[in-house]
């Protein structure tokens, strides 16, 4: 069975390039060793994504959700600073971070 982990950064507008790299760059600055790359849906084989963009909607508009793809589940004390991290990069943002799991 295949756990995913993950951290998303969800915005009510879309980024520019930019800033989903920022978004990278920060969750990889504090959790380096905990990256995976990606996940083939057919072979499972590690392939090579990045950051994955995508929208969905809630009762308050339109979501656009960055999603790393993680190789173990982060701490609390990690999700704390990548979260404050990001509340010091994007103060103009409106934003939601998480780390789950997915089975």
């Amino acid at each position: 069975m295949f756990i995913k982990h993950f951290v998303r950064f969800n915005t009510r507008e879309a980024l520019p390039d930019e800033d989903v790299i920022d978004f990278f760059d920060v969750v990889q600055s504090i959790v380096p060793t905990k990256l995976l790359v990606g996940i083939s849906k057919e072979t499972e084989d590690k392939v090579s994504v990045d950051v994955l963009l995508y929208q969905d909607s809630d009762d308050h508009g339109e979501l656009f959700i960055h999603e790393i793809i993680l190789d173990v589940d982060i701490d609390a004390d990690e999700g704390d600073e990548i979260a404050q991290v990001l509340l010091d990069e994007f103060p103009d943002h409106q934003f939601t971070f998480e780390a789950s799991i997915e089975v």
